[in-house]
């Protein structure tokens, strides 16, 4: 019954994408406000090193940690990664190449995992790359913001910049939808935030922010430090919501290629404000280990996420379905409330098609055809309504 061309496949996804906007510093998908619980991903390899991992390896990491938003530093060509990252529900704020970004926005713009656009990378810290004024770069970003917004205008566009941009600079750039600030500001990164808020109501998120595992004083690993760093940084730019639309960590695993032999595990980097040795120690940024074994600030992630998952519209019923979209005939339905699950799945046309109590998080939908459908979940006297999309 599930058995589809990949062109149908896709088709399936371009039918039944999403539309992000943006309005009073907050990012809505498809009308309900989100939040980016987000980490930066990477997954280890580049010049010489290959960490022989995949996104099949660090997706399930990914949805452990409940992180819901990746943020990359290149595009993802691979059409079966991005659907992988859509049916795990883990949006993504999709880097583009300011030189060479039209083909990429046109393939995938109605591609369900993409969250954003993005240009640059803190490019505002390299003026050299735009014959020695920074003012280049803002025009180039300008741009390909505007170019971008023409071809989708479904999506909105970010920057990731280095600290927080000046009004001019804000103002140079109208096309851009959401500041991507980069900060390392040893634990105060909300200071960004205020900064940012006290002369402009642009969306925003923290681009970067977080600390290594390695202590420069001492020279030796010290998980303690990057965690305690992790939950305090994490807790209060989440605590600032009516200001920024999240933040992605920086950054999901360690990259040996940075400071040395690509091959081994190496201390090195520069002087910068991080907690807690002003050191940043470039192969110790990450929540997972190259072999993908878990530090502790993973699970520090884990419990801010999942704090943070439990705390959103709580008139409402949350609740997550998954895989979505499916080709399996078990979908999993988990809510925030415990209780017995009342279940209807409904098509486009309204009629109800399985109408079921639930007592596990497990419902079978091997009867229904593939197609896009409702699903109402009440527990506990509040509901909620989502799509469901059934390859």
């Amino acid at each position: 019954m599930r058995l589809f061309l990949f062109t149908l496949f896709f088709s399936t996804f371009q039918l039944f994408s999403q539309v992000v906007t943006v309005e009073e510093r907050k990012i809505f998908l498809d009308g309900e406000e989100y939040r980016i619980n987000g980490i930066c991903y990477a997954r280890g390899e580049g010049n010489g090193e290959t960490s022989g991992f995949s996104y099949l390896d660090d997706i399930p990491l990914l949805l452990e940690a409940n992180v819901n938003t990746i943020r990359t530093y290149s595009m993802i060509t691979n059409v079966a990664e991005l659907n992988a990252f859509a049916e795990a529900g883990i949006k993504i704020i999709m880097h583009l190449n300011e030189n060479s970004y039209t083909w990429y926005v046109n393939q995938f713009k109605d591609h369900p995992a993409i969250l954003m656009w993005e240009f640059g990378n803190e490019f505002n810290y390299h003026s050299e790359w735009f014959g020695g004024n920074i003012d280049n770069w803002y025009s180039q970003l300008e741009t390909a913001a505007a170019n971008v917004k023409i071809i989708d205008p479904n999506h909105p566009v970010s920057t990731g910049h280095g600290e927080v941009p000046s009004l001019d600079v804000i103002n140079s750039c109208p096309s851009v939808d959401v500041w991507g600030m980069n900060i390392y500001r040893w634990l105060n990164t909300t200071g960004a935030i205020t900064d940012l808020a006290s002369y402009s109501d642009k969306a925003m998120y923290i681009s970067e922010s977080g600390a290594d595992s390695f202590n420069n004083n001492t020279q030796s690993v010290n998980e303690s430090q990057q965690a305690l760093a992790t939950e305090q940084i994490l807790n209060t730019v989440l605590s600032y919501s009516d200001l920024c639309a999240g933040i992605t960590l920086f950054e999901f695993c360690d990259e040996w290629w940075k400071a040395g032999d690509p091959n081994s595990h190496d201390p090195g980097g520069f002087p910068i404000s991080v907690a807690y040795d002003n050191f940043a120690n470039e192969e110790y940024w990450g929540i997972v280990n190259r072999d993908r074994s878990k530090k502790e600030s993973f699970y520090l992630v884990q419990e801010i996420y999942g704090n943070q998952l439990s705390n959103v519209n709580l008139d409402q019923l949350q609740t997550k379905i998954f895989p979505n979209p499916t080709s399996s005939d078990i979908i999993t339905i988990q809510t925030i409330l415990y209780g017995v699950k009342y279940v209807e799945l409904s098509d486009i046309n309204g009629r109800i098609l399985l109408n079921k109590i639930l007592e596990t998080d497990y419902l079978n939908i091997g009867s229904i055809d593939p197609g896009m459908y409702f699903v109402k979940v009440t527990v506990g006297g509040k509901t909620s309504s989502s799509k469901l999309i059934i390859k």
